[in-house]
């Protein structure tokens, strides 16, 4: 019975260091494990794996090619129609009565018409009478003239008023761009002459012939 006793502790204390033994074992077993677990991402921490490729974009589709572009249109050369411009120049000489030139030209519409009248005079020389006439018939019927006009106008016996030197001619030049209502005259220029006592008028009519 005393052996039993004895024996009791002895296979407890037995028993505690077996159960000590496996548990060390189990550790054991267990720290290569988790040592090469650790190990292993460590390892990945060190060499992250390759990023992965760009996803292509996604293609544009092709631009719209642009618009051809609109050719110009092509340059209006005028109606077959022609186009009577009178021209009446009205020369005033102090209270003298006036005289009075006309001249006519038919100029095709967007054409170009001129009229060439000249005089040589002793001592004076040429005295030109020109004008110029290039008529357009706009969308409403009225006329758009680019009119010009170069006229001497010589003189007979006038005088200066400071100093008495006999004047020989006085010189017009004019250049005008009118619109004017087909058949209805309008004065355009009416000018003086620098040191005397003369005046000119000009009076247009364009007329559209049909």
């Amino acid at each position: 019975m005393s052996r039993r006793i004895l024996m009791a502790p002895v296979m407890m204390t037995l028993a505690c260091l077996a159960l000590a033994a496996s548990t060390v074992t189990a550790q054991s077993q267990e720290r290569p494990a988790t040592l090469k677990a650790r190990s292993k991402t460590q390892a990945n921490e060190q060499n992250p794996p390759p990023p992965a490729p760009p996803q292509p974009a996604n293609p544009r589709a092709p631009a719209a090619p642009p618009a051809p572009p609109v050719p110009p249109s092509p340059p209006r050369r005028g109606q077959p129609i022609n186009v009577k411009v009178d021209v009446t120049i009205t020369d005033q000489r102090g209270s003298g009565a006036p005289t009075k030139k006309t001249l006519s030209v038919i100029v095709a519409d967007q054409q170009n018409g001129m009229v060439r009248s000249e005089s040589l005079i002793p001592n004076i020389g040429t005295v030109p009478l020109h004008i110029d006439a290039e008529p357009e018939i706009l969308s409403d019927g009225k006329i758009r003239l680019r009119f010009g006009l170069n006229y001497d106008i010589p003189m007979d016996n006038q005088t200066t008023a400071s100093s008495g030197d006999r004047i020989a001619k006085t010189v017009i030049r004019e250049s005008l761009s009118l619109i004017l209502e087909s058949g209805k005259a309008m004065l355009v220029t009416q000018s003086a002459d620098p040191v005397g006592d003369r005046q000119v008028m000009v009076e247009v009519k364009a007329t559209v012939l049909k």
